[in-house]
């Protein structure tokens, strides 16, 4: 899987996975043709909206801030 330089005004963080849980996330975002990070970063909005939902709002508010700033 290619990877790609990290964007301006962004950051990496690690997680630590099983090779397992990574390959089966990896195999589920490949499903939806998106990349491993898109993937991963769309499952915490969306748990967030359960379980935080204002800071899901400040989650998609920032993305959307970024990208219209680029």
């Amino acid at each position: 899987m290619a990877t790609h330089p990290v964007g301006k005004g962004t950051v990496n963080v690690a997680v630590n996975l099983l090779k397992s849980e990574r390959n089966l996330l990896r195999h589920l975002a490949l499903e939806e043709g998106r990349s491993l990070s898109t993937f991963m970063r769309r499952q915490v909005v969306a748990g967030l909206h359960k379980t935080n939902p204002a800071a899901a709002i400040e989650m998609e508010k920032a993305r959307k801030q970024h990208h219209t700033e680029e």
